[in-house]
């Protein structure tokens, strides 16, 4: 049973994208400013012949949702999605990836922990303003860098959808093809951790975390997630001493070239400048009066 979860900044469409994927509106989708999904929900599809569970998420993606209740809808869309999804479908706008949903994919990746991003296909809706342009043609010249990096770190897995288009089935189809691309790439595995594993035992025990037992997951919950948010920050800040690691390198192995540079460096600091409107500047001019 292929098991995918809508992830993403509020107001993106994933509910629409999850009724499109499971041909039936079973999310409660409407445009407006505030959020309709206030809580994780599960339901069920067939796709040629195979079983899809989809999860739709509420605003635990957003900056300011570290809250109690953010908790509580995290350990939800574990206990939803257990053992692990196979796909988090990311889904954001055509033209409209901001700021915000940077923070989004910061998110899932302090939400799902380490590897997260081996399981995430970009989802961008709204396909039709795109007015001919192809996808790949998008992507390529877009000066959007934040968009760009994320799209090599999800292994260029992306497509687009138009959520209000007759030929549902045709982009439904290309979605699952590189769905499948990506269930080939990790050999069928889904993505797993600690408490995807916690919440698999409560399944079998007892169908889900109640009174007592529900407190303790939560308490794991809240643990996790700080310590996956302390992992990215230390990876993050490992990147950039790395990188100036490897500028000092490179500036020991290629000393002649390092030794030309300051020297125009300090070439260049050394000039002395003349403010505009000095005095020579001004004799100058009045010499034509």
């Amino acid at each position: 049973l292929p098991q995918i979860i809508l992830v993403g900044k509020t107001g993106t469409g994933k509910s629409a994208t999850g009724n499109s994927i499971l041909c039936q509106p079973v999310f409660e989708s409407r445009l407006g400013s505030q959020p309709v999904t206030k809580t994780c929900q599960a339901e069920t599809g067939t796709w040629n012949g195979r079983n899809l569970l989809v999860v739709d998420t509420p605003s635990i993606f957003e900056a300011e949702a570290q809250t109690q209740g953010m908790c509580t809808d995290i350990a939800d869309c574990y206990l939803l999605s257990a053992p692990g999804p196979h796909v988090l479908l990311l889904v954001t706008q055509l033209g409209r990836f901001t700021a915000q949903d940077t923070v989004a994919v910061r998110r899932v990746k302090e939400v799902f922990g380490a590897g997260a991003m081996k399981h995430v296909v970009v989802l961008f809706t709204h396909k039709e303003d795109l007015n001919g342009e192809s996808l790949d043609d998008y992507i390529t010249h877009t000066d959007n860098q934040s968009l760009k990096s994320l799209v090599q770190e999800c292994g260029r897995r992306y497509c687009g959808f138009n959520n209000r288009a007759t030929g549902e089935e045709q982009e439904l189809a290309e979605l699952m093809a590189v769905v499948g691309r990506l269930d080939r790439e990790n050999e069928g595995a889904f993505h797993s951790n600690d408490l995807f594993f916690e919440a698999q035992r409560l399944q079998r025990e007892g169908g889900g975390a109640h009174g007592e037992e529900r407190r303790r997951y939560l308490a794991k919950v809240r643990a996790q997630l700080e310590e996956q948010r302390r992992d990215l920050r230390d990876s993050t800040s490992n990147w950039a001493c790395g990188a100036l690691l490897k500028v000092r390198r490179w500036m020991l192995s290629n000393i002649g070239i390092t030794a030309v540079l300051i020297i125009c460096i300090l070439i260049f600091l050394g000039i002395p400048r003349k403010p505009f409107g000095s005095q020579q500047g001004i004799e100058q001019r009045n010499n034509y009066h």
